[in-house]
């Protein structure tokens, strides 16, 4: 079972249809247990979070830690999934099967990110 540890109501509403009617009930029919940890969020949510694990020069330089150091995101404010609705953040004994079953419907994903399923190409919907 994919649980939401928050409210859905802040993702864009065919993400979060998607995320409900279709990856949740295959989440389930697998057995597969996990929590929705993160869905949208602000842009100063996300630069709290861009800053963790980086200096402020490795800010000003947008340096790329993909989770070394402490560092929760390479994506500054604005350059986020997140900040538009568009992604969730999975945590759980199945996480990474979980992340591999998104994949595997079509969902996007993030390579070092363990918990990331986004909308596919949803930087095209910016355009």
């Amino acid at each position: 079972m994919l649980s939401g540890g928050f409210n859905l109501s802040g993702l864009w509403p065919p993400y979060r249809t998607a995320v409900q009617d279709y990856l949740m009930p295959y989440v389930q029919y697998f057995g597969l247990q996990g929590t929705i940890v993160s869905g949208y969020r602000s842009m100063e949510e996300q630069a709290v979070l861009y800053r963790k694990g980086r200096t402020p020069a490795e800010v000003a330089a947008r340096v790329s830690k993909q989770g070394r150091d402490g560092a929760v995101t390479d994506a500054p404010p604005g350059s986020s999934a997140h900040n538009y609705g568009l992604a969730i953040d999975v945590e759980g004994p199945h996480q990474a099967q979980i992340v591999d079953l998104a994949r595997q419907l079509g969902f996007g994903t993030v390579s070092w990110d363990p918990a990331h399923i986004e909308w596919p190409r949803w930087q095209s919907l910016l355009r």
